[in-house]
C-alpha cells in the first residue's frame, strides 16, 4: 500500500490541470463555511451515501447525522481513528477500508452482511 504526504497532494493538486479543487471557491464562503451546506439538500439526493470522518476531523460528523435524518437513501456515517481532516493521508489504510466497505455495502445483494472493519466506528 502506498502512504501519501500532504506534500504530495499539494504538489499533485497544483501541477495537474484545473479540477475539483477549483470550485472550493465556490462552494465556501471566507473561512470554510459552505454557502450551500449539503444538509438542505441530503433530501434530494438519489444514491446511497456514505461519509468518512477522521476522528480530529475539523469537521462535525453530526452535521451528517442530521443530514441522513432527512435522507431517503441509506446512509452511513464512519469515523476513522487517528485522522484529521485529511484521513486519506492521516490514516490511509484505515481510509481505504472505510471506502472499500462503502463499495462493499453498495454492491452486496445483501449489505447487512458486510461488517465494519475493525478500528472503524459508526456514527
Amino acid at each position: 500500500m502506498v502512504a501519501f504526504s500532504i506534500e504530495d497532494y499539494v504538489y499533485h493538486t497544483l501541477a495537474a490541470k484545473a479540477s475539483g479543487e477549483l470550485c472550493l471557491k465556490y462552494i465556501f464562503s471566507f473561512g470554510a463555511f459552505a454557502r450551500m451546506p449539503l444538509l438542505h439538500s441530503a433530501a434530494e439526493w438519489k444514491v446511497p451515501t456514505t461519509f468518512i470522518y477522521g476522528y480530529q476531523d475539523w469537521m462535525n460528523y453530526e452535521g451528517a447525522q442530521e443530514a441522513r435524518k432527512q435522507m431517503k437513501v441509506p446512509c452511513e456515517i464512519i469515523r476513522v481513528p487517528q485522522g484529521g481532516h485529511f484521513v486519506f493521508i492521516d490514516n490511509p489504510s484505515g481510509f481505504h477500508s472505510a471506502v472499500l466497505y462503502a463499495c462493499r455495502r453498495f454492491l452486496s445483494l445483501d449489505p447487512d452482511t458486510e461488517s465494519l472493519p475493525e478500528g472503524l466506528s459508526s456514527a
